[in-house]
């Protein structure tokens, strides 16, 4: 049965001026089945929940009296670790008004609002390096924080931020139908940018924030463009699977697991979630499917170069890539892809934390600080809970 999904229905009465449409075939009631996951797998058992509690702990500690968290590195990229630590203390149930980290919640929105040019609706603050990428993650960020709130001063506070915030991603978006490192330089774009600006507009858009339909309309576009067909082997069986350009710009394809997974969290975003979707008559569900078999059938590849000690780009990205490998796992329409994958990565992650203990309950510290790769873990770990509006089904 063809059902037709569109961005417009998905968030009524947003006030969009005209459909965009996206044709879907063999989805089936995907909300009714993530709730019954948690009643016969055992995603949650009990080294996660020691895991998640000792993460959180240690996450509010790594917050400064200001509001970011770092006081263990990533003073040049604050914007973007403070936003990803918020969010990964609001996946633990907590919201800016109630629960143990409501605090640190609100002190890390009262931050980032703080960094915010009130001229151009950037978040960028004084030599950080967070760029687009933090931009996107703030806005994510406190889009989710919005839907938590009575109305008041504070919720009035994130709106015009949120408004703002998502002019400049419109503004942003290059020719291609991406969005680059920065958002005034229209000559640049790539994957794990492009990710950011739409997950972001998604969670806006959700938040009953007007997101322009041209915006998501380039990015389908964009997407569908960057994708590579890859034949490959599996267990000594052929597959056929998609990969993703690093950019349009400029036409590189590197076969990043990250990239990849990025790629599906940004079709997913735009609202592609089965096999069969169409767009201007193009197969991007098949698009969509091809990335999704490619993660999974590339999973054990990707971790076993990392216990190699490989130096490759998405092996260096490790904790970035699987925040986005995590949600297309359990987007995915078909149980068997989360149900392979997260009890591989939920494994590795307590272990690591574990054989860390120097860490206080964190995971090991890289450039960006402990704070960005405890976040980080922290939300791959929580996805089951889905307290997280983005990870809702």
């Amino acid at each position: 049965m063809k059902t037709l999904v569109r961005w417009m229905v998905v968030f009524a009465a947003l006030g969009f001026a005209a459909p965009l449409s996206l044709a879907q075939e063999g989805e089936g009631d995907a909300g009714d089945a993530a709730a019954q996951r948690l009643l016969n797998k055992n995603y949650i058992n009990e080294d996660l929940k020691e895991s998640v509690k000792k993460g959180l702990k240690r996450l509010a500690e790594l917050q400064d009296a200001n509001g970011a968290f770092t006081r263990a590195g990533g003073h040049n990229v604050g914007i973007a670790t403070s936003s990803l630590a918020g969010m990964a203390l609001l996946a633990s149930g907590s919201t800016p008004e109630k629960g143990p980290y409501s605090t640190n919640i609100r002190k890390c929105i009262d931050w980032l609002l703080s960094t915010q040019d009130r001229n151009t609706g950037y978040f960028t603050g004084e030599q950080d390096g967070s760029r687009i990428h933090g931009h996107g993650y703030a806005t994510l960020f406190l889009a989710q924080c919005y839907g938590a709130l009575e109305d008041g001063n504070q919720k009035d506070r994130i709106k015009k931020a949120l408004e703002a915030a998502v002019e400049r991603i419109s503004k942003g978006q290059t020719k291609f139908g991406g969005w680059g490192y920065v958002p005034d330089d229209l000559t640049w774009d790539e994957g794990s940018t492009t990710v950011c600006c739409i997950q972001a507009l998604r969670a806006a858009s959700d938040a009953g924030i007007k997101v322009k339909k041209e915006t998501i309309q380039g990015a389908i576009k964009y997407m569908y463009d960057s994708a590579e067909r890859r034949t490959f082997i599996h267990n000594k069986e052929e597959h056929t699977g998609y990969t993703f350009k690093y950019s349009l710009a400029s036409g590189w394809n590197s076969d990043s697991y990250a990239l990849c997974a990025a790629a599906i969290s940004t079709l997913n975003g735009i609202g592609v979630y089965a096999e069969g979707a169409t767009w201007d008559e193009h197969d991007i569900g098949k698009v969509y499917a091809g990335g999704l078999r490619w993660l999974r059938f590339k999973l054990d590849d990707f971790l076993g170069r990392r216990k190699a000690g490989q130096g490759a780009l998405d092996v260096s990205h490790f904790y970035y890539a699987h925040f986005y490998a995590v949600q297309a796992m359990w987007m995915a329409n078909e149980e068997v892809y989360f149900d392979e994958y997260f009890p591989k990565i939920r494994d590795l992650l307590v272990e690591e934390q574990k054989r860390n203990p120097a860490n206080n309950g964190g995971w090991p510290s890289q450039s960006y600080g402990e704070a960005y790769t405890t976040a980080f873990a922290l939300l791959i770990l929580q996805v089951p809970y889905q307290l997280l509006p983005l990870y809702t089904k």
